[in-house]
């Protein structure tokens, strides 16, 4: 099993197990989960995070300049798990 990876999105939190990505959100109730291999892409574009779905839709999560290498390790380390990285 993978480092835990837990990273500050703006004011979300991502947190990476190295199967499941989740997202932390002040906006609702708990968060929402996503197991990476059914993720068809995940990148940085400029200061948000992207996430593709296999249903064809995305989520964005913006995130400050200072918060930028820890969003570039949760990438590269679920781009890695969907064996891409």
């Amino acid at each position: 099993m993978a480092d835990l990876i837990e990273v500050p999105l703006d004011e979300w939190v991502a947190s990476f197990d190295g199967r499941v990505l989740e997202i932390f959100t002040p906006y609702q109730q708990g968060s929402m989960r996503y197991r990476v291999t059914l993720l068809v892409n995940c990148w940085i574009d400029g200061n948000t995070l992207t996430i593709e779905f296999a249903r064809k839709d995305r989520g964005f999560w913006p995130f400050r300049d200072e918060q930028r290498a820890g969003i570039e390790r949760l990438v590269t380390a679920v781009e890695a798990a969907r064996g891409v990285g």
